[in-house]
């Protein structure tokens, strides 16, 4: 899978890689891998580095879709923090119009270049 994911529950910290095509389907499975995570939980911060991605294959109304995601899983993203680390310039536009759309359902989205500035914002070392 393009995208995974490992938690580190000493420091409620989710950590997120992508790399090489990453699909609409792979972002909406990891988001239901991850609601369904028995270490997941409420509050959580989560470090998403895609900086590694070849290729997006993501669509407007993927995004779309992963906002609908969002919103039914409210309790447990609410007050979920996720900074997107991206290179790529279509990555980037992806990551904000998901920033913009999720804004009611997630506690907080940083789209980010520098990965120091998303651990920065995330507070985490």
């Amino acid at each position: 899978m393009p995208i995974s994911y490992r938690i580190d529950v000493a420091r409620d910290l989710i950590l997120t890689t992508g790399s090489g095509t990453l699909s609409d389907a792979d972002i909406v499975g990891l988001k239901e891998q991850l609601a369904q995570d028995r270490d997941f939980k409420p509050g959580m911060r989560e470090l998403s580095d895609l900086r590694s991605i070849d290729r997006l294959d993501v669509t407007a109304a993927g995004v779309r879709n992963m906002v609908q995601l969002d919103a039914r899983e409210s309790g447990k993203v609410r007050s979920h923090r996720l900074a997107l680390v991206v290179s790529q310039e279509v990555a980037y536009g992806m990551a904000r119009m998901y920033q913009a759309l999720s804004e009611p359902h997630i506690g907080g989205v940083a789209v980010f270049r520098d990965i120091d500035e998303a651990r920065a914002w995330l507070d985490i070392a």
